[in-house]
């Protein structure tokens, strides 16, 4: 039996990169900032992690979020293989997801009321691809 299922909650530390794939995908690309309490050092320690995210929840990151949010996202754990120009082999840890909420409160970019129009957590947005 195996498992790969990743949770996190945390601060998007710069805005989403957005491409499109040669198919016409959108992949949308983002580092999240993760906290634990350090007992022993009575402290914390900020871990970060690369978000993917493909389809509709990725055209959602690029409308709507941006760094410094507060997002919930789950996922599987992917490994990337790559060479760099000097022919060193490098890994890089990639947290793909397909599930995407917006945590707290979120001024509306595209709204021309005077209004501020709210996301809130009972009307977060929960997608998947």
């Amino acid at each position: 039996m195996n498992l790969n299922k990743v949770h996190l909650m945390g601060r998007m530390g710069n805005d989403p990169v957005v491409r499109v794939t040669q198919k016409g995908t959108k992949v949308a690309t983002f580092s999240l900032a993760t906290q634990d309490f350090i007992k022993t050092k009575n402290e914390n320690e900020t871990t970060w992690h690369r978000i993917v995210l493909w389809g509709q929840p990725a055209d959602f990151c690029s409308k709507f979020l941006k760094k410094g949010d507060a997002v919930y996202v789950d996922g599987t754990m992917k490994v990337r293989k790559y060479e760099t120009q000097d022919g060193k082999t490098n890994y890089m840890h990639e947290i793909h997801s397909s599930n995407i909420r917006s945590l707290g409160y979120k001024r509306n970019q595209n709204s021309e009321s005077t209004e501020n129009e709210m996301i809130n957590e009972s009307d977060e947005l929960h997608l998947q691809s």
